[in-house]
């Protein structure tokens, strides 16, 4: 049977995404409240979605590959222009958030987009320090054949700067270019919706 394009990617980070959470909880239980016994959570100190996501990503991105180790997956963390891992000789873009955008795969920077095709997507829910849900993907941009899948570019179309940011969607007929690790998807009206699955580490 020919596997899915990216399966084995996808197989890989499945070993190694729970893994990494229970890594990262276990942190923030110990820093924070040493930090600040009165903020003991990240709800305490990011009330925003988008500081609290900033916070969690590079300590989910270590633990990531000290858990690839682990478990022997070839995952090597990468400090690069445009992607921030390799796995299996492929560049991957890491892509973390707590966002609830029902169409958003992913939220990037408008000034550093990913430059390359294969984008790690996961998105978190989270009780204080615990994440309770998870939808992780790969989205895979060279499969794409819509032109509303893809980062839209609010910057060059409109001329305004929207925080600095961009949203990654997919367009229901682009189905295949997502390859699901964790949760599943729903196809709207318009673009996929990411679901999540529970989350026990």
């Amino acid at each position: 049977m020919k596997l899915r394009p990216n399966a084995e990617l996808a197989s890989d980070l499945g070993k190694i995404i729970k893994g990494s959470l229970s890594r990262t909880t276990a942190k923030l239980n110990e820093t924070l409240p040493i930090l600040n016994s009165k903020k003991p959570t990240l709800d305490d100190w990011f009330p925003l979605t988008v500081d609290k996501t900033k916070f969690i990503a590079p300590i989910f991105n270590d633990d990531l590959e000290c858990v690839a180790k682990d478990v022997g997956v070839d995952y090597i963390q990468e400090e690069a222009v445009g992607y921030d891992a390799i796995l299996r000789r492929e560049q991957l873009e890491n892509k973390l958030s707590c966002g609830e955008q029902k169409a958003a795969f992913a939220t990037g920077n408008n000034h550093s987009k990913t430059k390359v095709d294969k984008v790690f997507c996961t998105k978190l829910k989270q009780d204080g320090n615990t994440f309770t849900e998870v939808f992780a993907c790969i989205v895979d941009l060279s499969l794409a054949n819509h032109p509303d899948s893809g980062w839209d570019d609010t910057v060059t179309t409109s001329g305004k700067n929207n925080n600095g940011f961009s949203t990654l969607r997919v367009h229901k007929d682009d189905a295949d270019c997502v390859t699901i690790i964790h949760g599943g998807i729903h196809k709207a009206s318009k673009f996929i919706h990411p679901t999540y699955e529970s989350c026990i580490y």
